[in-house]
Order: structure tokens, then sequence, then C-alpha cells
């Protein structure tokens, strides 16, 4: 739904060399290890051989705001292993929430995923992508007008999976 619906300008050039990284462990420190470890192989990696990934949790955080408040941990971690400006985090769970939307609204579903996860992206993939995007600021905002126009039952006929993750 990402590429298909042109909700992120890099996601299409690294598609093909995306690592979906499973940690099927339900306790949170044991997740926390395998981020860490997963965020060392990417950012130690050659970008050409391993760009980008994506990490899921399928077993942990089903809460969003536990989730949120792990990403805050991740976030520190990347600092601490000094990986910032290096590697962005991007979130996605499948009872994500943007601050200030109404919950039944169709935005939220840009940053909706079956499971949690997390995506581990390069931040020069990131200034590079947008470097051929006009007006990459708008983004977000393109971003939920179009969802909005396509409509929360229309976005569960592309993902059909979401539908679990309704409100």
């Amino acid at each position: 739904m990402v590429i298909g619906e042109g909700l992120c300008p890099f996601a299409r050039p690294v598609f093909d060399s995306l690592l979906i990284e499973v940690c099927d462990s339900s306790d949170a420190g044991d997740v926390t290890s395998a981020f860490m470890d997963l965020l060392q192989r990417v950012a130690e990696a050659d970008p050409a051989e391993l760009p980008t990934a994506l990490f899921v949790m399928p077993n942990v955080f089903a809460d969003f705001d536990e989730y949120w408040n792990w990403t805050a941990i991740c976030d520190n971690l990347l600092a601490q292993m000094r990986y910032e400006g290096l590697i962005q985090l991007a979130t996605f769970h499948p009872q994500y929430l943007f601050e200030g939307e109404d919950e039944n609204d169709a935005s939220h579903y840009s940053n909706r995923s079956p499971y949690p996860m997390l995506h581990l992206i390069r931040e020069a993939d990131i200034e590079a992508a947008l470097l051929q995007v006009s007006h990459p600021e708008r983004i977000p905002e393109r971003n939920r007008q179009h969802l909005r126009r396509i409509g929360v039952e229309g976005l569960l006929q592309i993902v059909p999976v979401l539908a679990k993750s309704r409100p």
C-alpha cells in the first residue's frame, strides 16, 4: 500500500533490497536486544547491500501506548549507539493514532500495519529521495488528504488484514 499509493518517496527505490526481520519473542527485553543487533547490522553494512530493514514484532506491544513508549527507548538507543544522523526510525502499529486526529480518521492508516514494527531507514536515502520530490514538507498533508479520499473502507479493500486495526 505504501508504494502503490505513493505514500513514501523512498520506499520504491529500496523495496527490492528490503530486509524484513521478525522477532517472535514476547519478552520486551529480548525484542530490544534484537532491535539493537539489527540496528548495528544495518548501520555498519554496505548501504548497497543492506539499505533498509523492517523490524517486525508480532508478539509484543499490542497496546499502542506501550509500543510508543518503547519506540522512545529505541530512539535513545539509536543516539547512544551513535547512529543518530545515519539511521532514522519510522513507526508502524495496528492501532497507530496521530495526535490531534479523530480516532476514525483514515489518515492513521499511513502508519498502520498488521503487527508492531519499526522501519530502519538510512537518512542519506531519505535525503536523496526528497530531492526528487517537489515540496517534500507537504508529504504528510498530501498523504492525509489522499487516504481520506480513499476512505477507511477503500483502504481495507487494499489491505484487508488492517480490518483488525479498526477502533
